[in-house]
């Protein structure tokens, strides 16, 4: 039976370690017979670095050796970002590819106009198979999600300032009037693992009344895990005191929430103004639209963890805001330890000839 060599080639520490560990402790379970195990080419290039959800990448400067690796690779653990600028740089560098495993839940890097890898229209779809790295990100981008709230509604930041200014409830008006979170609305904008994941969490341990949006009609609040679902965007927006999106980037969500589009959450309007979090892809609304929203009271605070560049450049207004908080994409990161439980039970199937778990398809960019 063919067992193919798996090519690592990230820049998340440890995923080769991982991956030995699970194969030689616990990973007999993944195996086809007993006797067989799971053969790791790890790449390692000064080339690619980065931390957390940022990837730093220079194609260009691969070693020869490096390059010869990935080319023979038949099987490939990396990030969606490292894989479109290795093809940008040179299209053949993955000719023997079959199957590639994204690091990340998102694999728009592929899809970006910008990087020209694969058109969602081409009646010729790259040759291999992509795999998204799903079932891991919810519980930690709830937690994210719910921290950030209640560290709004508690006010933590002016309890630092007190401290640091030996103030014992200086900050009283700020610190001592808070809601519940029970009596608040949290709109989901996205309704998959994740977003069902911050339901959960919102409703179950904290009474949170619960909006999810998506696209697909002919569901009920129970069939995605909230209390109301419903296809109408400007509906979501009204009823949220938080609004959350966990919008992936496609073609039908870049720039969805721009222009005029949060309006509808403005108090004049029906809403409640509310504190917007972002936590799918930053490309959804861009940078002016945020602003906008805020200066005409659309939204009334900005808790950002992805932007539409990344890093967040310099000169961007959002740095010096009091109402909008960066965080450097970091709500939900891929951890060594995740891998093996998602990727060998993926190589079993591989090996034995069935369907793929969590396979992106091409036509959809997802």
């Amino acid at each position: 039976r063919h067992m193919p060599t798996v090519t690592v080639f990230s820049s998340i520490p440890d995923v080769a370690a991982s991956l030995l560990s699970a194969c030689s402790s616990g990973g007999k379970e993944y195996s086809t017979r007993d006797d067989e195990s799971i053969s790791l080419d790890i790449v390692k290039d000064d080339a690619l670095g980065g931390y957390g959800g940022t990837v730093a990448f220079d194609p260009s400067s691969l070693l020869p050796a490096s390059r010869t690796a990935l080319s023979r690779a038949e099987i490939l653990i990396s990030e969606p970002s490292v894989v479109a600028a290795l093809l940008r740089h040179d299209p053949s560098c993955l000719d023997n590819l079959k199957w590639c495993q994204s690091t990340y839940a998102g694999v728009d890097p592929l899809f970006a106009e910008a990087s020209g890898i694969i058109n969602t229209t081409t009646p010729h779809p790259p040759p291999w198979t992509l795999t998204r790295f799903a079932g891991c990100f919810g519980p930690p981008i709830a937690e994210w999600t719910l921290a950030r709230i209640i560290e709004r509604e508690r006010s933590f930041s002016a309890s630092a300032r007190d401290q640091s200014a030996k103030l014992w409830a200086g900050s009283r008006e700020e610190v001592t009037r808070y809601r519940y979170l029970s009596s608040l609305t949290l709109s989901i904008l996205g309704c998959g693992d994740i977003g069902g994941c911050i339901a959960r969490a919102a409703a179950v341990a904290f009474g949170m009344r619960t909006v999810g949006y998506g696209k697909t009609g002919g569901r009920s609040g129970a069939d995605v895990g909230v209390d109301v679902y419903t296809t109408d965007l400007d509906e979501a927006l009204r009823e949220g005191d938080y609004v959350v999106s966990v919008l992936p980037s496609t073609v039908e969500t870049r720039g969805l929430l721009s222009g005029e589009a949060l309006a509808p959450a403005a108090k004049e309007n029906g809403g409640k103004s509310p504190v917007f979090l972002n936590v799918g892809r930053g490309d959804v609304i861009d940078e002016g639209s945020i602003v906008s929203a805020l200066d005409r009271g659309y939204l009334s605070a900005a808790i950002l963890d992805v932007f539409e560049v990344e890093p967040l450049p310099l000169d961007s207004c959002l740095w010096n805001r009091d109402d909008v908080v960066v965080s450097p994409h970091v709500s939900g990161l891929t951890q060594a330890s995740d891998v093996p439980r998602v990727f060998l039970e993926n190589y079993k199937r591989y090996v034995e000839g069935k369907e793929l778990n969590y396979v992106v398809d091409w036509s959809k960019g997802y």
